[in-house]
């Protein structure tokens, strides 16, 4: 029941009603200010009511349900949306039924990291010579060579091959009959919804699934678990595609069609976030029967002097003609009428169609790994619960006089909503100088432009919707005044940020900007710009004149991929990097940096202002003050051999600083613990902190203290 004044006059006779409206309604005020305050109490009643229940209650309230259930406190994980203790505390009864089983440690691995986790008892992979009341014939002691889907398996999570017993100590030796692995992921699966596929050589029918033209392995969207007495399967962790698994359901799946079955499909099923690849040829959706796995790997060239292969990729075949197994069923040909075949690498991200045949247009739905929530993703960026940084709210609509959705029937792109209206009725579907314009962008489309705006006196941001990741392709040149603000969130932009004149304010969130391609560049005079940057994965900074101030959170900035080498040149401009990896030199007037990484020499200006603390710093960089930084903690009263060993030991080694890759920034299992563990918080420094893997291993590690069974050991393994 709504409780308001109308609500409770309602309740009285209607005489008074009638008093009441002869009085100019007296009593409905008074009403009214008696439904205002009802209504709080009747809101903190339904939330003290919610707060009982932990899969309604508040978060600050599921520490306070896990200590009725005697939960161990966990070391709190709050940078990152992927991973809370609710799950645990939800959990913690039914795991405590099943405690010291495979099927409850994988559960408390997930629950404890937020990682996707598969639990391998290495006893049953330990060759042993079978009693023959217990046979276990599965349990074969040579691979079986005619069958390559598990060969492909060997020594990882899903593997079912026998070892001869390792003595050594988890995770260095697995096979041993006390040892239990727990396979952890991670990278984490981003699925795109309808992207666009680039064109990858100058012949037609050639794409790549990645937006940018790179290869990259397609990944796994994970289908979740609904039972805790199941183990996790490929299917429900974020690894990527295995061609095999794929090429043999779309077989069956040809196959059953032919006998008249329905298919018995996994990976392109329906249910569970639908199908893992899409493909879309000229707006048309391509079924998942008319996919094929192919190798579309280089073709290597023949020796001379024969001509060089006219395409560099394989095709697929024009048809297919699967023969039925079924007495008096005819055989099928793929594809059906008005239908093509596709060609998909898995492994390489690649896409072919076959010979003669084009398309003005292919798209496709996929997932990418990433190791977390920064840069351009198809992921809620909304800021996380006790987030109050001011650089991670989204923009409101209402403090907007303009709002553009696209695409629309009047703003089919962003370059429509560039250009100039030729009629004024159209103006509220344009950027407009001298006004409050957002533009929200409902696509994963790939779009070509190089607008040079001009917009004094503007307040412009460009918005890409929850779960999209547009992709711009161009340079983006904007220029104003000192009162021009602009943002952009969400972008994956293939060119170059150009910033001309005075400005005000210039923020980018959860961006992409493809470092070879420049990055950010200020040009002309600008002492009022604040430049920031939250969560982005962005080229060189650079600005031949002094700005307000630069400031960097949570963020990559890479200047490997330009001649320079300079990841940051700002002139005599004060920089602020919390949390952020900085591949290449770095150049400002003023620094305060915490919880970073400066991959190159740092030469700071100014060095009696500002302070950096628990950050990498490379050996003779000129900063001001620094407060427990590495190598100066580990090199302290060292003898100069031996401290020159102890700075390269501490050095950060990354699994890949190539960009658009699933690993880019991330920091090695091998790098020193001074760095893995060395920001302010415990976690990681660099731009990865805000995952806090330590925290999440720590806490792995304090479950497995009361779940494990007496004589086991158990340990985590990183699959990637």
């Amino acid at each position: 029941m709504k409780l308001d004044a109308d609500t409770l006059l309602a309740l009285l006779p209607a005489f008074y009603r009638e008093r009441d409206a002869e009085a100019n309604g007296p009593l409905r005020a008074l009403l009214g200010v008696i439904a205002r305050q009802g209504a709080l109490v009747e809101a903190d009643i339904e939330r003290l009511y919610n707060n009982a229940f932990i899969e309604t209650c508040e978060d600050w309230v599921v520490p306070y349900i896990g200590d009725l259930l005697g939960v161990r406190a966990l070391y709190p994980v709050s940078g990152t949306a992927a991973f809370g203790p609710r799950a645990l505390v939800a959990n913690t009864l039914r795991l405590r039924r099943r405690k010291g089983t495979a099927l409850v440690l994988e559960e408390l691995a997930f629950d404890t990291t937020g990682w996707r986790a598969r639990a391998v008892e290495f006893f049953e992979r330990v060759a042993t010579t079978q009693y023959m009341n217990h046979l276990r014939p599965h349990a074969v002691r040579t691979p079986d060579l005619r069958q390559p889907r598990p060969l492909d398996r060997i020594d990882g999570p899903f593997g079912t091959e026998a070892h001869t017993a390792d003595v050594r100590a988890l995770p260095a030796g697995r096979y041993n009959l006390p040892n239990v692995g727990l396979f952890l992921w991670r990278l984490q699966a981003y699925p795109v919804q309808r992207g666009t596929a680039r064109p990858a050589t100058t012949r037609p029918g050639f794409y790549t699934f990645d937006p940018l033209g790179d290869d990259q392995p397609l990944f796994n969207r994970p289908r979740t678990e609904t039972d805790i007495s199941h183990l996790a399967e490929p299917i429900n962790v974020p690894e990527a595609l295995h061609w095999r698994d794929l090429h043999a359901e779309l077989e069956a799946r040809r196959q059953a069609i032919t006998e008249g079955e329905d298919p018995d499909d996994r990976y392109f099923a329906d249910a569970g976030g639908g199908a893992v690849l899409r493909v879309w040829v000229d707006n048309k959706e391509v079924p998942p029967e008319h996919l094929v796995i192919c190798d579309l790997s280089p073709i290597p060239p023949p020796p001379l002097p024969a001509p060089p292969p006219l395409d560099k990729w394989r095709r697929p075949p024009a048809s297919l003609v699967v023969t039925a197994r079924k007495a008096g069923r005819p055989a099928r040909t793929f594809p059906s009428a008005g239908g093509v075949l596709v060609g998909i690498d898995p492994r390489l991200g690649r896409l072919a169609l076959p010979a003669g045949v084009t398309a003005s247009r292919v798209e496709v739905g996929y997932a990418y790994g990433f190791p977390g929530d920064i840069g351009a993703g198809p992921y809620d960026r909304r800021p996380g619960p006790g987030n109050d940084n001011p650089l991670a709210s989204l923009p409101d609509p209402a403090d907007f006089e303009v709002v553009v959705e696209i695409p629309s029937a009047a703003t089919p792109t962003l370059a429509s909503a560039f250009n100039a209206p030729a009629n004024p009725a159209d103006a509220p579907n344009r950027v407009v100088a001298g006004k409050r314009t957002l533009v929200i962008l409902n696509t994963d489309a790939t779009e070509t432009l190089t607008p040079s705006l001009n917009l004094p006196d503007s307040q412009l941001a460009i918005l890409a919707a929850p779960g999209h990741r547009p992709v711009l392709v161009g340079d983006i040149t904007v220029q104003g005044n000192a009162s021009t603000r602009l943002s952009l969130d969400g972008l994956l932009i293939d060119g170059a940020l150009r910033l001309q004149g005075r400005l005000n304010e210039v923020t980018l969130r959860h961006c992409s900007l493809v470092p070879a391609r420049g990055g950010i560049i200020h040009t002309g005079a600008g002492t009022e710009l604040t430049l920031n940057l939250y969560r982005c994965l962005c080229g060189p900074l650079a600005s031949d004149h002094a700005l307000a101030g630069v400031v960097l959170r949570d963020s990559l900035v890479d200047g490997g991929a330009m001649a320079s080498g300079k990841a940051i040149d700002i002139d005599d401009s004060p920089l602020t990097a919390i949390a952020c990896t900085l591949l290449g030199t770095t150049a400002a007037g003023r620094l305060e940096a915490s919880n970073s990484i400066f991959d190159g020499l740092v030469s700071i200006t100014r060095r009696q202002e500002g302070c950096v603390r628990y950050s990498y710093v490379p050996p003779k960089s000129v900063t001001p003050r620094r407060h427990r930084c590495q190598p100066d903690l580990v090199m302290t009263d060292l003898p100069a051999g031996e401290a020159a060993r102890e700075a390269m030991r501490v050095t950060p080694a990354f699994t890949s600083i190539r960009f658009n890759t699933p690993a880019y920034g991330q920091l090695t299992r091998s790098t020193a613990p001074e760095i893995r563990t060395g920001a302010d918080n415990g976690a990681e420094m660099g731009a990865w902190n805000l995952l806090q893997q330590a925290q999440r291993e720590a806490n792995l590690a304090l479950a497995l203290d009361e779940y494990l069974r007496f004589g086991l050991e158990a340990a985590a393994i990183f699959v990637n």
